[in-house]
């Protein structure tokens, strides 16, 4: 089998009603801006900038800004290692080795009061990887931190966890 083989694979992608509202309300006013402005000519707003101006919005705001918006993700992988990366936010994956692991399971938590929402919360000693919801697995290291990874499919992330921990590898779930 090939080194890159990953028993668990999983990419969420922010899509919440109110994320993409975040993502499209500001790319909706400045296309609307933009086409009194340039197309119509009509100055827009109180105090209107230039036509440059209205480019460079239209560029940043209405197109920019939501498509990176709408590629922040995070992917979970287990392998040898669990991989978490919250693409663009970290460059790197973290790892988490399997002899790293003292305790593990799944878990129903809340975001807000536990971690102060979604993204990559906590603190350096509680850290959460999460995307959206309120379930995943909960791991905690020798020196006492614990981290958490949320997930659509907890248990599935589990299994592949407890067969790496057991084998050194994900592979033995097949």
């Amino acid at each position: 089998m090939p080194d890159d083989y990953q028993h668990f694979h999983e990419v969420q992608y922010l899509r919440t009603w109110w994320y993409l509202l975040l993502a499209l309300l500001p790319a909706g006013l400045i296309y609307w801006g933009a086409i009194q402005q340039l197309y119509y000519g009509e100055p827009w707003g109180n105090n209107p900038g230039s036509d440059g101006l209205m480019w460079f919005l239209l560029i940043v705001f209405g197109a920019l800004f939501p498509l990176f918006l709408l590629t922040v993700n995070m992917r979970t992988t287990v392998t040898d290692t669990i991989n978490v990366r919250y693409f663009p936010f970290m460059s790197k994956p973290r790892r988490i080795a399997r002899n790293e692991i003292v305790t593990y399971s799944v878990v129903r938590y809340s975001p807000i009061t536990e971690y102060g929402g979604w993204g990559i919360k906590g603190t350096s000693g509680h850290r959460a990887y999460n995307v959206y919801g309120n379930r995943g697995v909960r791991m905690t290291f020798a020196d006492g931190r614990t981290v958490l990874i949320g997930s659509q499919r907890p248990e599935e992330l589990y299994t592949a966890i407890t067969a790496m921990i057991r084998t050194g590898s994900a592979r033995a779930i097949l």
